[in-house]
């Protein structure tokens, strides 16, 4: 079975809302909080991280691919 690379972007964002679900039923059950006017701008903070930090990683695979390519 041949492995495929991770995708950065979609495990980032994935990441970043489990933790948002997980604070909300944290914040249901205890005395937490969570103002409600934080969520859109931390969500845009971190998708806009998730997506740079995907495309690093495809511009490091691209560059990856096309030296090994050269030198064969």
């Amino acid at each position: 079975m041949r492995k495929h690379p991770i995708d950065l972007f979609a495990l980032l964002s994935g990441l970043i809302v489990i933790g948002f679900a997980v604070a909300f039923i944290v914040g249901a059950y205890t005395d937490l909080t969570i103002d409600a006017r934080l969520i859109g701008p931390i969500l845009l903070v971190g998708f806009g991280a998730a997506g740079l930090a995907g495309a690093l990683v495809a511009q490091r695979r691209s560059d990856a691919r096309l030296e090994s390519a050269t030198t064969e």
